[in-house]
């Protein structure tokens, strides 16, 4: 019971004070709670949003880091398709050097230098987007020859990891 000055002129025990007292502190602790309340959830919401946005940041760094891996493994791969086809030229070079001048096996030999130095320069001047879109290509044309190449060369490894 609080003080009103329009109700009559009551006179008020010690208890009934004390308990008015009491009413009043008891609200006010009340209104206290409510307060930290609100203010943990500002802080709670304050962390969640911090949380987020390190997380955000993780993932994005991440993101950037498997990025550049990716172009780096692209990068040497780029590299070792040059460097295979380097190769491939230079032994269709050495076949031709040393095949015999005539006869069936300077046909053979200069075929085959023919055909090794063909796939050498496609090698060099390719990069790997481009070998996969005429393979794609060549699988698109050729999809049964393309099933019983991938077929065979399937069969290859599994004897070849059996062993």
């Amino acid at each position: 019971m609080t003080y009103d000055p329009n109700r009559p002129t009551v006179t008020y025990s010690n208890t009934e004070r004390g308990i008015d007292r009491t009413a009043d502190q008891a609200h006010d602790a009340v209104d206290k709670a409510q307060q930290a309340a609100t203010d943990t959830a500002t802080k709670v919401q304050q962390v969640a949003s911090d949380a987020k946005d390190k997380a955000q940041q993780v993932a994005s760094d991440a993101k950037d880091k498997a990025q550049q891996i990716g172009a780096q493994a692209a990068d040497k791969a780029d590299v070792a398709t040059t460097t295979v086809g380097e190769k491939m030229s230079d032994v269709a070079q050495t076949i031709r050097e040393k095949a015999p001048d005539s006869g069936p096996v300077a046909n053979v030999a200069d075929t085959t230098a023919q055909t090794l130095e063909r796939a050498g320069t496609y090698l060099q001047q390719q990069d790997l987007p481009a070998m996969r879109a005429d393979l794609e290509g060549l699988i698109r044309r050729h999809p049964i020859e393309s099933l019983l190449v991938g077929l065979g060369i399937g069969f290859l490894l599994a004897r070849s990891t059996r062993r």
